[in-house]
């Protein structure tokens, strides 16, 4: 189990999630964009395969055009008599032979919309055009083929003639003072469904004539940058596709649209994409919301827990009833936990408050044996005044050290207490025994363990047995010390006595002091009373510079600082 490698829940939906839509929309895109190409391909073949059969059933019409006008021309002896001289008679079958003829090629070629010849030095004229010409295209076409029959200056000549809502396409060929021509309608041959948006026309000597469909013109300018095929042209897209039987090119003029590059389908699908990127961010943000956010709160708050921060509250809302119910029980296991830590608290309280009654007992049997030996002795000694204020120091120590369930004590409690102690010593051996206080006054109020001084004190004198006539010197020190983290009490007490061993100075700089018989009670009773009272804060420092040094760093609760700043 240890050996498997953890994730993240939200990463992994996340990445899933990310990655699965960008694949997804990576499907989709690269299908629209191909559906997209197809589309446009198969617009553009299509525009182009219908100007293809425009321009073919144009070619056509003319080849057919040429044809029929041409053998009129070269063979038929009434349009060659019209120039040879003639009677009236000749001249007018010449013109009924013309005119039958004439109808009979318009009505035979389908292809032909009318034929015509100018004669008289193209003063006189006969047409014949077919029946489906409206009469005012008629006229048109009459006015406007003089006019062109008149201008002429080759044997061979092309015309377009503009008439109403159609353009024809007439060739004149000239023979001296006659001209025979024919004409064919350029609307013919158009796409059978015309581009709804779309203009159709040709192009004739660098002029554009809209055949069909919209309004949309073309200038000169323009027609003369367009090559054969796709063309953008402006605000337009122009298919051209040039006839192989005439100086003349059809064309297909669309306005730039939206629908020119796509379908309505391709719409829909690029539509579909973006409800499909909106409903992947709407699941991402409610498994987010709904299920990962809610984890991640019970994550950080089961971190606190192992952190040992009790105090923690779910953050994240859910509607999801499974996490719902996790974070309920949660909570129950919560309060459960704290009602067992407060019993726990108050159960450790309880067996340290019995522990430091067990200390302090195990110090009054020492001290009850050592004063009532050395009381026997001064009373053997009939040293009697001095016994009447031994007895007194006495029951001042006593009653010091035997009241109930007491614990800490004043600064200035235990330096009396320490003077008292100081004067029993001078009175039980008699050898020279000085005290020396230096307490600063602000910390006199201050609380600290019972036989914190004294203790100290006590193991001087037991060390200094040994000295013989030298005046036994203890200096005791009590200072506030102010550190960036923490405020401390100091307390040291050194002497001129002979010292720790080395062997006991070591094992009284171990955090933790053993119960070893060379320590003595009272030294690892009161180490020990520190450590159950302030934990870890507690800090001691023992050595020997010209006699023993017992210093011990005890640390000021925030209360008792704020009331030795108001004091200052």
């Amino acid at each position: 189990m240890h050996g498997k490698k953890m994730f993240s829940l939200k990463k992994q939906i996340s990445r899933f999630l990310l990655w699965g839509l960008f694949a997804v929309v990576m499907v989709i895109v690269v299908i629209l964009a191909f559906l997209i190409q197809e589309y446009q391909n198969d617009s553009n073949r299509k525009r182009i395969d219908d100007l293809s059969a425009y321009a073919q059933s144009l070619d056509d019409s003319i080849v057919q055009l040429n044809d029929v006008t041409g053998s009129i021309y070269s063979t038929n002896s009434a349009f060659q008599g019209l120039d040879q001289y003639r009677s009236s008679a000749e001249k007018c079958e010449y013109m009924d032979t013309l005119r039958n003829l004439f109808k009979i090629q318009v009505k035979s070629n389908g292809n032909l919309d009318g034929m015509f010849v100018y004669y008289d030095n193209l003063e006189s004229f006969l047409y014949y055009l077919d029946d489906m010409i409206s009469f005012n295209e008629k006229e048109a076409l009459r006015k406007n083929g003089r006019a062109v029959a008149q201008s002429i200056t080759r044997n061979y000549s092309q015309s377009i003639l503009a008439a109403e809502q159609n353009v024809y396409l007439s060739i004149y060929l000239k023979r001296y003072t006659a001209v025979i021509g024919g004409l064919v309608r350029l609307n013919r041959g158009l796409p059978g469904e015309l581009e709804k948006t779309a203009a159709y026309g040709i192009i004739h000597e660098g002029e554009f004539y809209k055949t069909a469909g919209q309004p949309l013109e073309l200038t000169p300018a323009q027609c003369e940058k367009l090559t054969p095929g796709r063309n953008r042209i402006g605000n337009t897209v122009v298919y051209l596709r040039e006839l192989e039987t005439a100086e003349l090119s059809v064309v297909e003029i669309i306005p730039v649209s939206l629908w020119l590059y796509v379908h309505w389908l391709h719409l829909l699908l690029a539509v579909f994409v973006v409800l499909l990127i909106f409903c992947a961010i709407r699941i991402y943000r409610l498994v987010t919301e709904q299920m990962t956010d809610p984890l991640e709160d019970m994550t950080e708050a089961l971190q606190k827990l192992q952190a040992g921060e009790w105090e923690v509250e779910f953050s994240e809302k859910n509607r999801i009833e499974e996490i719902d119910n996790v974070q309920k029980t949660v909570k129950v296991l919560l309060r459960e936990i704290e009602q067992y830590k407060i019993r726990t608290y108050e159960e450790q309280l309880e067996k340290q408050k019995t522990q430091l009654q067990y200390l302090q007992l195990q110090l009054a049997p020492h001290f009850y044996t050592n004063c009532l030996k050395n009381a026997y002795c001064m009373l053997m000694l009939g040293e009697y005044g001095n016994v009447e204020q031994f007895l007194l120091c006495l029951s001042n120590h006593l009653r010091y050290l035997l009241q109930k369930d007491l614990t800490m004590v004043t600064v200035r409690s235990e330096c009396e207490f320490v003077r008292n102690y100081i004067e029993l010593q001078k009175l039980m051996t008699s050898r020279g025994l000085v005290c020396e206080m230096a307490v600063e006054e602000t910390v006199l109020g201050l609380e600290i363990p019972l036989l914190s001084l004294q203790t100290f004190v006590e193991n001087s004198v037991k060390y200094a047995r040994d000295m013989g006539d030298k005046t036994l010197v203890i200096r005791i020190s009590v200072k506030y010390r102010r550190t960036e983290f923490k405020d401390y009490l100091d307390i040291k007490v050194n002497d001129n006595g002979p010292g720790y061993p080395k062997e006991v100075i070591r094992m009284l700089n171990q955090e933790a002091v053993s119960r070893d018989s060379r320590l003595g009670v009272g030294v690892t009773n009161l180490l020990s009373r520190m450590r159950i009272q302030y934990g870890e804060e507690v800090n001691w420092f023992f050595d020997n510079a010209d006699g023993a040094v017992s210093e011990v760093f005890l640390p000021v609760r925030m209360e008792e600082a704020n009331e030795r700043i108001a004091c200052r």
